[in-house]
């Protein structure tokens, strides 16, 4: 057993290597749709989302789910439920698109004195955050303690970079200030607009109209690195491109590490069905 917990919420992507191979506590985010909350996890993935909002829209229902974070008393409940003493270092999704990391930071003053606990705002979502906390519990496994694994950790924070283009306009006028104007007449033509995650935020950053562009400029994303050590592919309905980018990819960077991954609900509250991203980490383990 390690002498530091590590938690995270429910938008991190752990494989089941790092879960069968490392002790990591999940808390789940919740999302409100219309009047009601539905509980991230396992049973709740983006089509489970999807479906829940379309019928909730065809009732007058709200337009947008929204993320939020669970009550305080759920953090004080994870905080306090193994008493054994352990300090703990938590990393969340990014502040600037979750409420984790504030109300985890909330319940962490709370127990002030009482334990000793940590929180880490990734300035990441999805893979990024993934690999963060993986960091963080391999470092935890090999002995390390609170201060050591925060300093792991921030040190790679700015060594991830992710970029998305998403076709449902409609979501970026929210997470990305995208304007109501630019958003119908995007729809209107099938523009894909391009985000770009800069210190924790979403920027739209361009805008192509076909799919294969759309994996044309991913790829030079990617190829624009000096040193890649992981590569996430993020989508939704993209799968024939998804596969490509793959291909592409392994044959660019045969050595890579590279994975495909359906984004979190928690992340498409944000940039909305039918996207294709990627999240690189530029660094060494």
């Amino acid at each position: 057993m390690s002498k530091v917990r590590i938690l995270t919420d429910s938008n991190a992507y752990l494989g089941p290597d790092l879960l069968g191979s490392h002790e990591v506590e999940v808390i789940p985010h919740r999302i409100k749709v219309g009047g009601s909350f539905y509980e991230e996890d396992p049973d709740f993935q983006v089509e489970d989302l999807l479906r829940t909002l379309s019928a909730a829209q065809q009732t007058g229902g709200a337009l947008a789910p929204e993320l939020q974070a669970p009550p305080i008393n759920t953090f004080l409940d994870y905080y306090q439920g193994n008493q054994d003493g352990r300090p703990i270092v938590a990393v969340h999704m990014s502040s600037h698109l979750s409420p984790m990391w504030a109300q985890a930071r909330k319940a962490a003053e709370m127990l002030k004195g009482r334990y000793t606990i940590r929180v880490l705002d990734s300035q990441a979502t999805s893979f990024g955050l993934g690999l963060l906390v993986q960091m963080a519990a391999q470092a935890a496994d090999g002995g390390a303690g609170v201060n050591e694994i925060a300093r792991i950790v921030n040190g790679a924070v700015p060594h991830l970079y992710a970029t998305f283009f998403t076709e449902s306009l409609g979501y970026l006028q929210r997470s990305a200030n995208l304007g109501g104007s630019q958003s119908l007449l995007g729809t209107m033509l099938g523009i894909k607009a391009m985000l770009m995650m800069e210190d924790g935020r979403l920027v739209t950053q361009e805008k192509v109209q076909t799919r294969e562009e759309v994996t044309e400029k991913l790829h030079e994303f990617v190829a624009e690195f000096a040193t890649v050590r992981e590569i996430g592919i993020l989508h939704h309905n993209y799968d024939t491109q998804a596969n490509d980018l793959a291909a592409r990819l392994r044959e660019t960077l045969p050595k890579v590490s590279i994975r495909r991954v359906t984004y979190p609900p928690s992340l498409a509250t944000y940039i909305g069905p039918h996207t294709l991203g990627v999240i690189v980490y530029e660094g060494t383990f």
